[in-house]
Formats: C-alpha cells, structure tokens, sequence
C-alpha cells in the first residue's frame, strides 16, 4: 500500500510540475509577444504612413545560396521578409512584397530584377529593402547590409539598419559596406540589401532556419528603418 501511494504521490508531483512549467512557458511567451508589441507600437510613430518594398532575393528556379544541411536562402528570405512586412504594416506602413510565395515576376522585361525596381516605382515607394543571406565559407558569419556607394540616404539606412542588427542580435561587429548592386544603383529613393547572414556556417544556418531567430532578425530590420526615419 504504502508504495502504491508513493507511486501516485510522485505522479501527481509530475504532474503538478508539468503544469507549472507549461504556465511558465506560456507566461514567457506572452511576455515577449507584449513587449514585441510594445517595441513596434513605441517605433511606428517614424514608420507610419511610409511606402515600403519588401524585396525577398532569389525565388523561382533560383534559390540563391544553400546551406551545408540544405538550407535554401531563397526560403529563408522570404520567411524573414514576411515578418518584416508585418511589423511594417503593424507600424503604419504601406507594405508591398516584390513576391508573396516561391514565384517571381519577369513582367514585360523578362528580368525579375527590372520588375523589383518598377515596383517601388509603381507605388512610388519611399524605401526598399532586399533582403539575402550570405554564402562563402564556414568561418563567416555575421549579417551585413550594404547600399549604393552614389547615395548619402542610403549609407544612413544601411547604417541603420546594421547598428540595429548589431544592438538587437550581438552576434555580429560587422559595419555597412558599398556595393554596385542592380537594385541599388538603380534606384532614386534609399535602397538596401541585408545579408541577414552567412548560410555557408553550420551554426550561423541553423540560426536562420530557426523561425524564432528569423523573427528577430525582421524586427531588428524594423528598428534599424525606423531608427533611420526618426532621424531623417
């Protein structure tokens, strides 16, 4: 008798203990998505009423870069892009994705990356931001933005954005670099690519494949935008 009750007391103590770590999971959770909320409404008084282009890389036939454990970069942009487009939008922005899934636009030109600039013409756009991941070997790591080296507006966005990736995530000292870049140079408003990383280091993969970092990684885009147009 007694070890029978030993045996129900220690299954009640499980599972009192299960539950209590589910309400804290569940507290903690919510604890973030609060102070999320909190984080885009306290930005979107410099994000509202701006028109911004959300520019995934790659898509289609061409996934971009792949990770040593198959990563496309083309999925993982695209899911970063999502996030930032919500945080956008939360924030009063009007929000135009230059693709919504795995399909690409080559419009009348037949040149995807025409159609992504004649987009933020179209909706005369006061941003863009393409959004990539890196590849070159398994010692690099760190996210990295770069602009048109011809435009001042788009240095300050780039260096923006990078001081907010560096602040928020600490886990990169890179800095805002130049680039001659299609979808930069030719564009007339402040224009970025983010390499939100490098896909080529194992650890640095399973970062952005995880949907919580990706996440984190849109909404420190969101302030890096935001901390720019605040001081515009």
């Amino acid at each position: 008798m007694a070890g029978r009750r030993r045996a129900k007391n220690s299954k009640a103590v499980a599972l009192i203990f299960l539950l209590l770590m589910s309400c804290a999971a569940l507290y903690i959770y919510v604890g973030r998505e609060r102070g999320e909320r909190r984080g885009v409404a306290a930005l979107s008084l410099a994000v509202a009423g701006q028109v911004v282009v959300v520019d995934p890389g790659h898509g289609g036939i061409d996934v971009g870069a792949r990770g040593p454990g198959g990563t496309k970069e083309s999925e993982i942009v695209l899911a970063i892009s999502r996030h930032l487009a919500e945080f956008l939008q939360q924030g009063g922005a009007r929000v135009f994705l230059t693709r919504q899934d795995d399909n690409v636009s080559v419009g009348e030109s037949g040149d995807d990356l025409v159609e992504r600039v004649r987009l933020a013409q179209r909706v005369k756009a006061d941003l863009f931001i393409s959004v990539h991941a890196n590849a070159f070997d398994d010692r690099e790591y760190g996210a990295q933005v770069f602009y048109d080296p011809a435009s001042q507006e788009g240095r300050k966005l780039a260096e923006a954005v990078q001081a907010e990736i560096r602040r928020l995530l600490k886990n990169t000292e890179r800095e805002a670099l130049g680039l001659d870049a299609f979808v930069l140079r030719t564009q007339e408003i402040p224009a970025v690519i983010v390499e939100v990383g490098f896909l080529s280091n194992p650890r640095e993969e399973k970062l952005l494949a995880d949907p919580s970092y990706q996440r984190e990684m849109a909404f420190a885009i969101y302030a890096g935008i935001a901390r720019y147009l605040g001081n515009y």
